[in-house]
């Protein structure tokens, strides 16, 4: 099997083809048109020249092609170093979610979500305030934003301009454990959490309500956390304010299995409507509200 020309060969040969062909095509043509001694010189300077340019020409063209197959080389290196990151940083990822969903809740929580319903799209707001009792003590907690769900386009924490609050002093740090259209949060208190504690979290998670403006309907969909250890009550007490735009008509809220306690709409001063939604014992139940509002603001 013959073997692979080196580039260099054929560089070097290409070059000297041409030259060859060129100066072969001048001579014959010199001889056939009885072309004169000087106009000959001048003839052989312009092949030598061209079989320059070409050479130049030709050495650029391999030493890029040389580069290209290196870059490609280098970046399948790098792709394949990135892809064993990637599997060992969620494998770390993957156990602390199991550890976090195996944990035993040590804590009760009162808990009261704003649930801020925009103009439009850049307007829909969530505000998750929390009154936190240790016991004994919290050190971290998993979480999951309210997001659209009508996308697989991944989420990231700066897309839903993620804030944190701890008013009593401390800091809160927030890491994504899962980057979807379920979006999870870890979030580590600095220091620890020992004394009962207010905090909270608030997002903006863009077009959330899109549907809602659109049609005049929509559904909003919780998990609860499951009951303390004992099982004897609930982990916290929640309560959910729904708060609609200006418009004519009150909006309705109805949770479809019956669970908590709804009050009368109320318009604040700003022409806004608020519903109030709470349940003294979650219990661990997954809730479907039923949302509607007359579309247009009419």
């Amino acid at each position: 099997m013959p073997e692979t020309p080196t580039i260099s060969h054929t560089l070097f040969r290409g070059t000297l083809n041409v030259s060859v062909v060129l100066i072969g095509l001048a001579s014959g043509v010199a001889q056939l048109a009885g072309i004169p001694v000087r106009f000959a010189q001048w003839a052989l300077t312009a092949i030598f020249l061209a079989c320059l340019l070409y050479f130049v020409v030709r050495l650029w063209q391999l030493a890029f092609v040389v580069k290209i197959r290196e870059l490609k080389t280098d970046l399948q290196d790098a792709t394949r170093l990135l892809t064993l990151q990637q599997a060992g940083h969620q494998h770390y990822l993957d156990a602390i979610q199991r550890i976090s969903d195996r944990e035993k809740p040590l804590y009760s929580e009162i808990l009261e979500v704003l649930v801020l319903i925009g103009a439009d799209d850049d307007s829909d707001r969530i505000v998750e305030k929390r009154i936190t009792t240790p016991e004994p003590l919290v050190t971290n907690r998993t979480m999951r934003p309210i997001v659209p769900t009508g996308t697989d386009r991944l989420t990231r924490l700066d897309e839903i301009a993620f804030k944190m609050l701890r008013p009593a002093g401390g800091g809160i740090t927030a890491l994504p454990l899962e980057q979807s259209r379920l979006l999870r949060v870890w979030l580590i208190f600095e220091p620890a959490i020992t004394t009962p504690t207010e905090w909270q979290v608030e997002y903006r998670p863009r077009g959330l309500w899109g549907p809602l403006r659109e049609r005049g309907w929509d559904q909003l969909v919780w998990e609860d956390r499951l009951p303390i250890a004992s099982g004897t009550s609930a982990a916290f007490t929640l309560q959910v304010t729904f708060s609609f735009p200006d418009s004519d008509q009150p909006p309705s809220v109805k949770e479809r299995q019956g669970y908590g306690r709804f009050a009368e709409p109320e318009r604040d001063h700003r022409g806004r409507w608020d519903v109030v939604w709470r349940d003294e014992r979650p219990a661990g139940r997954r809730y479907v509200w039923d949302l509607t509002q007359a579309v247009g603001g009419k």
